[in-house]
């Protein structure tokens, strides 16, 4: 069996006491540069793509891109090899930009033609701007080295007249931004003639500041009109700009952008830790992956659903993680014949090539699309995830929330097919289920119940849900980890997690429950059941009576927790 690179070669890969002395007597592979324009306007942005052409074998590469420094600043990268290789972070030093890749696993090379880097710079000095690969070393599946030719190099010419007619390759039409019936600031963008399939829009200072101004609602909207053609937006905002968005009522908090391909909504939040300069670009990327990218699991898997590749770079440096709630997604998704809106499902597609779900995303009706808050950027997909219990007979009412959570492998059922609605649910089930749905888990968390075992199934959701205030547990200091949960404490658990997820769905006013057992309620649980009730999270089990003492059943706690999450976010 072959033997191929394992991560922890990656820094190695290229010396050659780990290849053989020989090269490999075949075609010579070729690595040639392509650009979306030979000329730029001084602050507007330039893609520049590292392509193979005809290559035969290509397992691993190693190339260095020289630039001018004085005349294009890096900004930013992608790679359409990120779901078939392992793509090192591009290296840069002066005006060397190193580039690293390695497929893994017994599998042939890259063979025909192949983009293999997509890089970014920003036109900062008017003149002339040469770029070209200054070194290649590349490999094969045998772990030969090949006989790896450098395309030529190339010059462009950045200018500091105004051209409206020219835009890194792609034409750019900027109107002046108007406030919508709702208050938001709309600034509209057209993105005309990609450059193979990329759009790179530059969003001026100028426009951008007086899109603030005319906000009434705190937010600005950017609404980018671009063709069929387009299969990656990269749209790069002056960040410094953008946080210091100012209109009459306020603080300016969120930029939207809405664009054919996906809309996104950040925050200003995600830059409030992060030291920037007058001239710092965010560069915001939004592309469709090719299927072919992808492996045939996640091809089985996914079936014809798209998958989109998100990006956010400051400076030329990814931004990998996000303060909680500071970004929003929404993807478009058409339901199929027979899908349920309330299985469709967000997954995060990992370097690793596993299915993630995302359970706080959640299918529009109205909208035709999926919103979804993610903590970090790559790539995501939406899909129908189909699951069925054959015994929901009788539990219509409970048929959201059961195939909702089942979709999000939040529950599962008892036995193969069967779901067992009227079974009783356990108070450390009922916790697991609200900390996972709801993205509460803290790894770090410890637990201070007597009966609480480290190393049990529920053992971080409960820690969790006590670090939290979720969960207080009994005067006896353990928490009733097998006790069956009433319906009271359902209750007062979801009241109290609605208040955690800042959701405005239960909400108690010290009004009191007309329910005709309302003297069997526990003091501590009176507000939570009036809230969860006034809500519509909970009913009554019988005309008139909570049954505050009544054990819950799976299909009641599904249903509860399913109703909060509805209402959330």
């Amino acid at each position: 069996m072959k033997h191929k690179f394992q991560f922890f070669f990656l820094a190695m890969m290229f010396i050659a006491t780990l290849l053989p002395l020989t090269v490999a007597a075949q075609t010579t592979d070729e690595v040639v540069l392509r650009s979306s324009a030979t000329s730029v306007e001084l602050g507007n942005n330039v893609t520049i793509v590292v392509a193979g052409e005809t290559l035969t074998d290509l397992y691993a590469a190693e190339m260095e891109l020289t630039y001018d420094e004085q005349q294009l600043a890096y900004t930013g990268y992608t790679s359409s090899l990120s779901n078939q290789a392992y793509v090192l972070e591009p290296k840069v030093q002066g005006n060397k930009i190193l580039l690293v890749f390695t497929l893994t696993g017994n599998k042939d090379g890259l063979r025909g033609d192949k983009d293999l880097f997509t890089l970014s710079f920003k036109a900062s000095k008017a003149g002339a701007a040469s770029v070209s690969l200054s070194s290649l070393t590349t490999v094969n599946s045998q772990l030969e080295k090949m006989n790896g030719k450098m395309g030529n190099g190339m010059t462009l010419s950045v200018s500091d007249h105004s051209n409206s007619g020219s835009n890194s390759g792609s034409q750019q039409r900027e109107t002046s931004s108007t406030p919508s019936t709702s208050g938001t600031s709309i600034l509209l963008i057209d993105a005309l003639n990609a450059a193979n399939g990329v759009a790179s829009i530059d969003v001026e200072s100028k426009a951008l500041l007086e899109a603030g101004k005319n906000s009434k609602d705190g937010s600005v909207t950017i609404k980018v009109n671009s063709g069929s053609d387009v299969k990656e937006l990269q749209l790069n905002l002056p960040a410094m700009q953008l946080q210091q968005l100012h209109s009459d009522s306020g603080d300016v908090k969120t930029l939207r952008v809405e664009t054919k391909l996906a809309t996104v909504s950040i925050h200003r939040a995600v830059l409030d830790t992060r030291t920037l300069s007058d001239t710092s670009n965010l560069q915001l990327s939004i592309a469709t992956i090719d299927p072919a990218n992808l492996s045939q699991d996640i091809r089985e898997e996914i079936g014809n659903s798209v998958v989109y590749d998100f990006n956010l770079n400051l400076d030329g440096s990814k931004i990998t993680n996000f303060i909680k709630n500071s970004v929003i997604v929404e993807l478009p998704y058409e339901l199929g014949p027979n899908e349920n809106p309330h299985q469709v499902v967000v997954y995060y597609i990992a370097e690793d090539g596993k299915l993630e779900v995302v359970r706080n995303g959640k299918y529009n009706t109205d909208t035709g699309r999926v919103r979804f808050l993610p903590t970090h950027f790559g790539k995501y997909t939406a899909n129908h995830v189909q699951v069925s219990f054959s015994d929901m007979n009788g539990y219509t009412w409970a048929n959201e929330g059961v195939l909702g959570l089942a979709a999000r492998e939040v529950v599962n059922g008892r036995s193969e097919g069967h779901f067992i609605p009227a079974g009783e649910v356990t108070r450390a089930e009922f916790v697991k289920m609200l900390i996972q749905l709801f993205d509460l888990a803290d790894s770090s968390a410890t637990a201070a119940f007597t009966d609480v075992d480290a190393g049990a199934w529920y053992y971080n959701s409960i820690a969790s849900a006590q670090k939290i205030g979720l969960v207080q547990g009994k005067d006896d200091g353990s928490f009733g980890v097998n006790d069956q949960i009433s319906r009271e404490d359902m209750a007062v658990l979801i009241y109290r997690a609605s208040k955690i997820i800042s959701s405005t769905t239960a909400q108690a006013n010290g009004a009191t429950s007309n329910f005709l057992d309302v003297d069997q309620i526990s003091t501590y649980a009176k507000d939570a059941v009036w809230a969860a009730t006034k809500a519509g999270l909970m009913d009554g089990v019988a005309e008139g009576y909570f049954e505050p003492k009544g054990k819950s059943t799976r299909a009641q706690a599904a249903t509860v927790i399913y109703r909060l999450y509805i209402g959330s976010f």
